[in-house]
């Protein structure tokens, strides 16, 4: 095979130029995320409890949804948080469920419950993981809470009409009401209760379809509508009426106000009160794409915003997939620039151009076989391929040496190419195989922790393989092709820094190596000393060693941090 492809330079040159047409075609359709996607195994249970103290949730919720969540099979883990008005249990499945039936199990459980409280509202069961967060949107301005609400309500709903957007959540707020307050005294002098102005509401705020009109063009739906949704609709409504024709009215006894449930159910952002638009993507979706989208429709909308609202990009993950990128980008030119001027000083330049081209063919090449299994640019494919970068370079130098030095046995370049390629083709064969025994056990680590990491040896083994294919197939021609010419190119600089270098190995470098090995005794004991000397320092030093450095204590705030 080996020598097939170098004999036929057609075969060879066909085969990189699929290899890079593969995967600059894929590379578009490379979703781009935090962190990588992997199935969901947890089932969200969530129970409204109005009025009821966390003590009350724990007790008559979460203690009967655990028993409840006890009989089902798969279940590997479940935990219930109780809080003040509600709970909410996450159930984690065992690895290798089904959880369609998963959930159909433990809705099945739920549903059956029936010893809940009569004030508790129908359980929302609903899979975990589905979304993902992508950045958060600060709006702070001088209007009212409520009214700054209502205006955060039209943003959501202009955010949503872009194609690349498709999930925005308003945070910040606690339940909206409003809110009646009526003072005793004027209780009893209309002689009336809470409970009878509570009646007059409720039978005069209604909203009920009246049938239809059938007539000869059309039927016309009836509706009859009279709820009140602010405090002067609220304040007009009539309470108290007499005989005479008097009327009381709701606003001639009581204080309405617009406000929300719980003050202290709030966000600041720099100090002001906000509204916080939370931006979560499906799984189908770039992360810098909808990034983009946001910050592009935040331009357009400071422009016609009111005065005093300002906007601010906060909990913005896409940059974490941003700087990855660029630093993927960094390393990769950095490599293949070190690698040219390194093989350019031993070698003519078209030889050292074919040994760095290795790198983009083989990274396209592993783009497109991503793209084919399912996987994504993310935090952790793209250490695997920042990984790969020095492994397969190590490939094509070994290579690209090997074949240097036949043909300075005096081998024409085609033998040079072929037998160097083949000698060394062993060698490169197992430091593959070394590749998968140190990474591949990543792959069957269970727990959350092993399906993030399964993603490192995946993209390893598919960069290396497809570099062994370029450094086999592709590269032995083409470095045939350039050492034709490789003697009769050599000029004065490459014939002065090969003379310097051969006096530097044959003089300097050889009277070191004499002098270590007259002296081995010496040097070893210098050695011994030297490592012993930095243990006594370190243990003297009292050094500390820790998987993770030790983080500060802080104390959770309900307010969002600075825009990043």
């Amino acid at each position: 095979m080996i020598e097939f492809f170098a004999r036929h330079p057609t075969a060879g040159n066909l085969l990189m130029l699929f290899l890079a047409i593969l995967g600059l075609t894929a590379l578009p359709g490379l979703q781009r995320e935090t962190f990588p996607d992997f199935a969901s195994d947890e089932i969200e249970i969530r129970v409204v409890y109005p009025g009821a103290s966390a003590e009350d949730v724990e007790e008559a919720l979460c203690q009967r949804i655990e028993d409840a969540v006890d009989g089902i099979s798969d279940v590997a883990e479940m935990r219930c948080d109780a809080k003040e008005g509600f709970s909410v249990a996450v159930v984690e499945m065992e690895e290798g469920g089904d959880l369609l039936r998963f959930k159909d199990d433990i809705k099945t459980e739920i549903d059956a419950i029936d010893n809940f409280p009569e004030q508790v509202e129908p359980p929302v069961i609903r899979e975990l993981g589905r979304t993902n967060r992508v950045v958060s949107i600060a709006v702070t301005g001088p209007m009212s809470v409520s009214h700054l609400k209502a205006y955060a309500e039209q943003v959501k709903d202009r955010l949503q009409v872009l194609p690349e957007v498709s999930q925005v959540d308003v945070k910040g707020f606690s339940d909206h009401q409003l809110r009646i307050e009526v003072p005793a005294s004027a209780l009893r002098q209309y002689g009336v209760s809470m409970s009878d102005i509570a009646n007059v509401i409720a039978r005069q705020g209604v909203d009920l379809p009246a049938g239809s009109l059938e007539t000869r063009e059309r039927d016309i739906l009836l509706r009859f509508t009279d709820l009140r949704r602010t405090p002067e609709e609220l304040a007009d409504l009539i309470v108290v009426s007499a005989s005479s024709g008097s009327e009381i009215r709701l606003g001639d006894i009581a204080h309405i106000s617009d406000r929300f449930e719980l003050d202290e159910d709030k966000i600041l952002f720099n100090g002001k009160r906000a509204a916080i638009l939370q931006i979560n993507k499906t799984k189908q979706q770039d992360t810098l794409v909808v990034i983009d989208a946001v910050s592009n429709y935040l331009d357009e909308l400071r422009l016609t915003a009111p005065s005093g609202v300002t906007f601010a990009l906060t909990e913005d993950r896409s940059s974490v997939v941003r700087d990855r990128l660029s630093l993927l980008l960094k390393n990769g030119a950095q490599g293949l620039l070190l690698v040219f001027l390194t093989m350019w000083l031993f070698f003519q330049g078209r030889f050292a151009f074919w040994v760095a081209m290795g790198l983009p063919i083989s990274f396209l090449g592993a783009l497109f076989f991503m793209s084919v299994f399912g996987l994504t640019i993310n935090m952790i494919t793209m250490v695997a391929l920042l990984i790969a970068i020095g492994l397969l370079m190590d490939d094509a130098i070994v290579i690209a040496e090997n074949i240097a030095t036949h043909l300075k046995r005096g081998k024409t370049a085609m033998q040079a190419a072929i037998e160097g390629t083949r000698q060394v083709a062993p060698g490169v064969r197992s430091s593959f195989l070394t590749t998968i025994a140190v990474f591949g056990p990543l792959a069957f680590l269970s727990g959350h922790l092993g399906k993030v990491l399964q993603f490192i040896p995946m993209v390893l083994i598919l960069v290396i393989a497809v570099s062994l294919i370029e450094a086999f197939l592709i590269l032995p021609h083409h470095l045939a092709h350039s050492l034709k010419h490789h003697e009769k190119e050599t000029g004065r600089f490459r014939q002065a820094f090969d003379d310097r270098l051969q006096r530097f190995r044959d003089v300097t470098l050889g009277r070191i190596v004499d002098s270590v090995i007259h002296q081995r005794y010496w040097f070893v004991g210098g050695v011994i000393a030297l490592f012993l000397i930095s243990i006594g320092m370190m243990a003297g030093g009292k050094l500390k060693f820790q998987a993770f450095p030790a983080l500060p204590a802080m104390e959770s705030e309900a307010k969002a941090g600075s825009p990043r």
